[in-house]
């Protein structure tokens, strides 16, 4: 699957997405999740929110006085989040602390040291090649710069019976318990899941593993942070595949000198 196609699937749903989102921003989750981004943000950070989608992270960093830079692969997910920062983060986006845009091309447009922090929720499972990928994370990071992934085991049920299994009767009670799961209409973009690099690794293992091996400094792994960030029905549906945080920084220049000698 190319970005173009990737792109397309991500547009199908993104009325759906921007819905949830929407909803996330008038809830529990803003406290929830601004806390956490001030705990582990520099005050005033130039901030890349890759994989922006209708822009949740994008209208919290930017409230926290972030400088942030939104990019989605999605045309109709950039258009969701400028209208979410119009609307949620308005004062921002006058003040030009916010840049939302349409990217097909990754990380490439940005020269090496442009951001303090790459962000992201729920993007890099859906990588071709994601230790390419944080690589280039490492690259566009200041020295110093951290990067701070959220992700889950979304896929993991494909390839674990149990497992499957397990999810399935969380949907089943989720539906049982509350009329609904959180998809939307069926998406006639094909994707492959099970062709995914990612789906059928264990993580966020892989992921520490793999941001040592790029050099990252400080890497460390919060399995799960349901309880701080899900509600109630996220916690039924999702509870077999749980919430993670993983973080590492690009060494300060000081630190690489050290270490060289």
């Amino acid at each position: 699957m190319d970005n173009t196609s990737m792109g397309r699937y991500w547009s199908e749903d993104a009325d759906n997405y921007d819905g949830i989102v929407r909803s996330e921003l008038q809830s529990f989750r803003v406290s929830a999740w601004t806390a956490l981004f001030e705990s582990r943000l520099k005050p005033a950070s130039r901030v890349l929110d890759f994989g922006c989608g209708p822009g949740f992270f994008t209208v919290l960093l930017a409230g926290l006085g972030h400088a942030v830079t939104a990019v989605d692969i999605s045309s109709r997910m950039v258009r969701a989040a400028a209208r979410n920062a119009a609307e949620f983060a308005p004062e921002a986006l006058a003040q030009g602390r916010i840049s939302i845009s349409h990217c097909e091309t990754g990380l490439r447009e940005f020269e090496p040291g442009t951001f303090d922090a790459v962000v992201m929720r729920n993007v890099i499972w859906t990588m071709k090649d994601p230790a390419r990928f944080y690589g280039d994370c490492r690259r566009v990071l200041a020295p110093g710069g951290r990067l701070l992934v959220f992700d889950a085991n979304w896929n993991l049920p494909l390839f674990d019976e149990a497992l499957a299994a397990r999810c399935a009767e969380r949907e089943r009670l989720c539906i049982e318990r509350y009329g609904s799961t959180y998809d939307g209409p069926a998406i006639e973009e094909p994707l492959d899941c099970r062709a995914l690099p990612l789906s059928r690794r264990v993580r966020p293992a892989w992921d520490v593993r793999t941001l040592h091996m790029l050099g990252f400094a400080g890497v460390e792994a919060e399995h799960d942070l349901t309880d701080r960030l899900w509600d109630d029905k996220e916690r039924l549906l999702y509870g077999e595949t749980p919430l993670f945080c993983v973080t590492g920084e690009r060494p300060a220049e000081g630190a690489r000198a050290r270490a060289a000698a």
